[in-house]
């Protein structure tokens, strides 16, 4: 039995006194500012040599829909595979496209399908990592400390958010693009020494034969047709990702054209958001399992809808004749107040879904979970992308916010008429 694993710990950081989730944290959130920093910077090279907001859809559609082709098969996979073993490698394949990416910005010869490929195959190594991640994160901690590591990683992949993007403006400029990819291809080494140096008991894993990647597949969408609840978080977070989460991929839009600010306004921005990403994720955790973690979710999202709606009125309650530090700081607090409340609606819907699933499914349903994810943001990327090419990106930025408050609102309401149902405990909504 693990260090800790006896009975939950309490505490916003409970989960990490146990050594080896200490350890494989710290690696991965060295990584995750690398990986950040490169996300942010494809984004602002790509705006910088096309001027195009339909080019940054594709970008992020390239960024994240091969997950739609691999996702199912990674899921499944991970259920039959030890995920040591798969998180090593898939961090080597992401180090070395990572590496790629700085040869050709530093030797002139980058074109813009390069960098389309370059991500594609990135995203495939992520997602035959995510599913591994997550059934390792169980391997380690164990179901007692499960919810507070959950809400732990959230706060870290949304932590590096504001580290990763707050280097970029430094890192072009001292450095270049070729060398903020530089330094997320060797951030990757802090994660490959650390997960090497853990020592799990190894679970035992069925054998992957002829077919039954396939099987396995078919066995979790099985699942999710019996699990009507799990089904319903998993479809409201595709419609999050497709109707609201475009905004993210045209923030170098959003910056130049709105906020009038160059990358150092950029990256300011991205680190507003993801300071307000992290404060949601940490307030998840810190409220641990005693509150109603769907309730906390429908919040989430009208939190968002309302701080991405004064977003896109920006113009209309600022004046170009402020000082360009004031609009800069209107502009982040809007971006703080958008993801805080993505924060709270990811992590909590996460956190419901991950606790509930049976451990043998783990990897399956999580890379279901994967595939709408893969599948919903550059789906929202691509249409907000070209909405505002042809009419703005307020505008745009607009009707996302009032399509998902009109959805937020209407979960409240029903989650509230639900808690006052006579088996509404028996439902597992109080």
């Amino acid at each position: 039995m693990k260090d800790g694993e006896t009975a939950p710990r309490r505490g916003t950081f409970a989960a990490l006194a146990i050594r080896d989730y200490r350890h494989y944290y710290t690696g991965q959130g060295i990584s995750l500012i690398g990986t950040w920093l490169q996300a942010a910077a494809v984004r602002w090279l790509v705006y910088e040599q096309t001027g195009s907001a339909d080019r940054l859809g594709l970008i992020e559609a390239a960024n994240l829909m091969p997950g739609l082709i691999v996702g199912l098969f990674a899921g499944a996979i991970s259920d039959r595979v030890a995920p040591k073993r798969m998180i090593l490698a898939m961090q080597f394949g992401q180090m070395a496209c990572a590496a790629i990416l700085a040869i050709l910005v530093a030797s002139g010869t980058v074109r813009f399908w390069h960098m389309v490929a370059v991500l594609a195959c990135t995203r495939i190594c992520v997602s035959f990592e995510l599913p591994s991640r997550y059934v390792f994160l169980y391997d380690l901690v164990g179901a007692a400390s499960l919810t507070n590591a959950i809400a732990l990683n959230s706060g870290l992949f949304n932590a590096t958010r504001v580290l990763g993007p707050a280097l970029v403006g430094v890192g072009f400029a001292a450095l270049g693009a070729a060398g903020c990819f530089a330094i997320n291809a060797a951030s990757h080494l802090a994660a490959i020494g650390t997960v090497l140096a853990i020592r799990v008991d190894p679970k035992p894993r069925g054998d992957l034969g002829r077919g039954a990647a396939l099987g396995d597949v078919l066995e979790g969408l099985a699942y999710l047709r019996r699990d009507r609840a799990v089904a319903g978080r998993v479809a409201l977070m595709g419609f999050f990702g497709v109707a609201g989460m475009g905004f993210d991929a045209m923030m170098p839009v959003f910056a130049q054209t709105v906020v009038g600010v160059g990358v150092g306004g950029y990256s300011a921005l991205l680190a507003s958001g993801g300071a307000g990403a992290t404060a949601g994720a940490l307030t998840v955790a810190r409220l641990g399992d005693g509150v109603d973690k769907d309730r906390m979710g429908a919040l989430g999202i009208v939190g968002f809808s309302l701080f991405l709606l004064l977003a896109a009125l920006f113009p209309g309650w600022t004046s170009p004749k402020w000082p360009a530090a004031a609009r800069l700081a209107c502009a982040s607090g809007c971006m703080f107040g958008t993801w805080l409340g993505a924060s709270f609606f990811y992590s909590s819907t996460q956190t419901m879904v991950q606790m509930v699933i049976p451990p043998g499914l783990r990897g399956r349903i999580i890379g279901i979970w994967m595939v709408v994810f893969s599948g919903s943001v550059p789906l929202g990327a691509l249409w907000t992308g070209r909405a505002s090419a042809v009419w703005g990106v307020t505008p745009v930025m607009a009707a996302s916010a009032l399509a998902c408050l009109a959805v937020g609102c209407w979960q409240l309401s029903t989650h509230g008429r639900a808690r006052q149902g006579p088996d509404a405990d028996a439902r597992g909504l109080a």
